[in-house]
C-alpha cells in the first residue's frame, strides 16, 4: 500500500474529513487531536467497515437525516474489509497474537504462522514458568526482556535465540533470588544506609592495599583482584599457552 485516500462526511460525528495518507514516505501515521474531535469516530468508521457481516454502515447517530459519505480507497481501489484491523484502547481482552495473522493473504501461510506461533508461545510459557520458579521473580518476563534485549524491538524469542548460544553446558548456579537484584522493596537501600560506614572502610582499605602492592595497580584501567581472577579463568586449561 502506497496511498490511502479517506473521504468521510457525517460519520459518527465527523462533519467532513478529506485526506490522502502517503505511505511511500512512512509506514505509519499518528493522528493527534483534542478529545471529542474525531479520533474515536474515525476508528469507529473503520471498525464498522471491517465487519460487513454485522450489516451496519457508517452514519450520523445524532442527525439521522444527514446523508453519510464514506469513500476510502487504497492505491485507487476500494478498501477491502479483511485488510482492516481496529484495536480499541478500551478493549482489555484484545489479543494481538490472534489478530496479526489476518494480514497474511494466503490461508496456507496464515495457518502455518498460527501453528508455529502457538507452538512457540507454549514453549515460552513453559520456559517462563520454570524461570519464575527458579528466580522467584514477580514479573519474570519483563525482567528477562529488560535484562537481555539489545534494542526495544527485540521479542522474547529473539532474545532467547541470541543468548542461548552463549550459555555453557554446565552454567554456574547462584543461590540468590532474582528479585534481590531489582530490590523492589528497597532492602538494598536499607542495607546500604545501615552499613555505610563499613562499606566506606572496605573501599578505603581496598584502595590502600592496591596502592601498596607491587603487583596490582590502581588507575583508569585498574588491575585488581577481579581482573586477576578473570586471567586465571582464561588460562586455567592452558589453552592460551598452547596457542
Amino acid at each position: 500500500m502506497k496511498n490511502l485516500e479517506v473521504k468521510l462526511e457525517n460519520c459518527y460525528g465527523i462533519g467532513k474529513f478529506d485526506f490522502k495518507f502517503d505511505f511511500s514516505k512512512s509506514n505509519s501515521f499518528l493522528i493527534y487531536a483534542p478529545n471529542g474531535t474525531m479520533k474515536s469516530s474515525f476508528a469507529k468508521t473503520f471498525d464498522v467497515l471491517s465487519k460487513p457481516e454485522i450489516g451496519e454502515k457508517p452514519l450520523d447517530r445524532v442527525y439521522s437525516n444527514r446523508i453519510p459519505l464514506c469513500d476510502i480507497k487504497v492505491d485507487g481501489a476500494d478498501i477491502q474489509s479483511d485488510t482492516i484491523l481496529v484495536v480499541s484502547s478500551d478493549d482489555d481482552n484484545f489479543d494481538s497474537t490472534h489478530k496479526i495473522s489476518n494480514f497474511i493473504a494466503s490461508k496456507e501461510l496464515k495457518k502455518q504462522y498460527d501453528d508455529i506461533y502457538s507452538e512457540l508461545d507454549l514453549y515460552k510459557k513453559e520456559f517462563l514458568k520454570k524461570l519464575k520458579n527458579i528466580s522467584q521473580s514477580d514479573d519474570c518476563e519483563d525482567e528477562f526482556v529488560d535484562s537481555f534485549r539489545s534494542d526495544d524491538k527485540q521479542t522474547v524469542f529473539e532474545i532467547i535465540g541470541t543468548i542461548i548460544k552463549n550459555i555453557p553446558e554446565n552454567p554456574q548456579k547462584n543461590s540468590f533470588k532474582y528479585n534481590d537484584i531489582f530490590d523492589t522493596k528497597g532492602n538494598v537501600k536499607k542495607f546500604l544506609d545501615k552499613n555505610q560506614q563499613l562499606l566506606d572502610q572496605y573501599f578505603l582499605n581496598y584502595h590502600l592495599l592496591l596502592s601498596k602492592s607491587s603487583f596490582f595497580k590502581e588507575s583508569k584501567n585498574s588491575f585488581g583482584t577481579y581482573q586477576a581472577n578473570e586471567i586465571i579463568k582464561s588460562t586455567d586449561d592452558n589453552s592460551f599457552f598452547e596457542a
